[in-house]
């Protein structure tokens, strides 16, 4: 870290001293690319009891490291910090220690999508902007497969500190599962299934880069019928997902 960011970052401090001195309350969507993990955490930051609507690719492993969410969550929205969730979703290997679990006791939106969708939808982000590995449907499938044995492993070191939606649901009963995670939240403003965008919506890097999330709505997505996933490795995807999804299932009791 540059000389320059520290002074940024003790002047952001100093200017806003409840980074410190206030209590805070944490919300992580854990999930994998592609599974409207984006457009939840743009309706969960569009309630005024939430700070968050983008991934930080922060490491959750000690206190430092929630100062450093907040820092950055102040810097982007200069949202209220206290007694507000602090959000951030998590879509790769970054790390929430045992410390971070048990000291800040984070809650943990777990969200899955089925494997045909997720593997069709990242393979056509990767024609859409590029990105190599992304057209490969051999990684695209070794990464879901992958990331979803870590969603597993951190669900038995949560306990009961969750919820799990599955990502279809979100579409097929919006107001039903808007509503659940408004209970769980205990938010005194409901969910709502449109919102507004914020400075990094769409940017790369930071959640959706294509040009749906920028409608406002939680709307369907197309079923890409032009992409194929051969057989194998959907059995090998599907495999994983009953895997992962029956751990979330039997945890969350």
């Amino acid at each position: 870290m540059s000389i320059e960011t520290k002074i940024k970052k003790i002047a952001i401090i100093a200017a806003n001293p409840e980074i410190l001195f206030c209590k805070k309350k944490y919300l992580f969507i854990v999930s994998h690319m592609r599974s409207r993990s984006t457009v939840l955490s743009h309706i969960l930051g569009n309630n005024s009891e939430v700070c968050g609507y983008k991934e930080l690719h922060f490491s959750y492993k000690d206190r430092l490291s929630l100062i450093n969410m907040q820092i950055a969550l102040k810097k982007d929205l200069k949202c209220r910090l206290r007694n507000n969730y602090l959000l951030d979703k998590i879509l790769h290997n970054s790390t929430i220690s045992d410390e971070i679990l048990n000291k800040a006791q984070p809650k943990i939106i777990f969200l899955l999508r089925i494997p045909e969708e997720t593997i069709k939808s990242i393979m056509n982000m990767g024609l859409k902007t590029g990105v190599d590995w992304y057209k490969d449907p051999v990684q695209v499938t070794n990464y879901y497969c992958k990331r979803l044995g870590q969603m597993e492993r951190l669900a038995h070191r949560v306990s009961k500190r969750y919820i799990f939606i599955e990502s279809n649901d979100l579409i097929e009963n919006s107001n039903e599962i808007l509503q659940h995670i408004t209970n769980w939240l205990n938010l005194k403003e409901p969910l709502k299934s449109t919102y507004t965008i914020f400075k990094d919506t769409g940017v790369m890097g930071f959640g959706d880069p294509l040009e749906n999330i920028k409608s406002g709505v939680l709307q369907p997505t197309d079923s890409y019928p032009n992409i194929h996933v051969p057989e194998p490795l959907l059995s090998k995807a599907n495999e994983a997902y009953d895997a992962c999804k029956g751990t979330l299932l039997r945890l969350v009791k």
